[in-house]
């Protein structure tokens, strides 16, 4: 029962994060066209399933640090791939990867995910590891 509401825990937290991260691009993107940002065929329900495969694909593969057979370095290079090819499985369904316009367009869009998927990545271990500090330092007193 432990591990079921871990996992939803991580699973709603990921989703979230997606679904934020979605709202903020879609802001910006009305933004530069001028309001006039349009989704058809059911683009915005694709994207929104999209967001959800997204953030679970990121977030329910985070239980791999609980496991004490794998190191930290494995166990993130492991989440991270899962995470990122599912994303960019997602992407290119729903568009989010803009062909289009072309292979610089296309380079900036992969490498900014990325980015954003490392800095996030960063400060979820950051995080963690103050809070295991804090935890430590509770525990010698």
């Amino acid at each position: 029962m432990k591990t079921f509401k871990e996992v939803m825990k991580r699973a709603f937290i990921s989703i979230a994060m997606s679904f934020i991260i979605f709202i903020v691009i879609g802001i910006i993107f009305d933004i530069k066209d001028g309001g006039n940002f349009t989704l058809t065929d059911y683009g915005f329900t694709k994207m929104a399933l999209a967001c959800v495969v997204t953030g679970l694909g990121f977030g329910v593969p985070t239980l791999l640090y609980n496991s004490e057979r794998l190191s930290q370095t494995l166990a993130a290079v492991i989440h991270l791939g899962i995470g990122f090819t599912i994303y960019f499985a997602a992407a290119s369904f729903v568009g989010w990867i803009p062909v289009e316009r072309g292979i610089k367009a296309c380079v900036i869009t992969v490498v900014s995910v990325v980015l954003i998927g490392l800095i996030i990545w960063l400060c979820f271990m950051k995080y963690n590891r103050n809070l295991a500090d804090k935890m430590n330092k509770a525990l010698k007193k």
